[in-house]
């Protein structure tokens, strides 16, 4: 910092870190939605599974996918 004087050099070294600060938050709120927008897109490929990505297994049965088939009978809890 040369040229000035003790208050140029003050306000100066105050600028700079005003200026980090700033880039820091904005840095920080852009991973925020980052974030959020990833999590969005795992909502929604978890919800609605064929939704932009192609093939799916979700909204079948077991037996017409065969995936996840029960290997013995399963008794409800609830049944009366």
């Amino acid at each position: 910092m040369s040229g000035g004087g003790v208050f140029t050099d003050i306000l100066a070294s105050a600028g700079r870190i005003f200026e980090v600060m700033v880039e820091g938050h904005w840095e920080t709120v852009g991973m925020l939605f980052d974030s959020l927008g990833k999590g969005t897109m795992r909502i929604n490929r978890n919800a609605y599974g064929s939704a932009g990505s192609g093939v799916s297994l979700r909204g079948g049965s077991p037996e017409a996918t065969g995936y996840a088939v029960p290997s013995k009978e399963v008794d409800s809890k609830f049944a009366k």
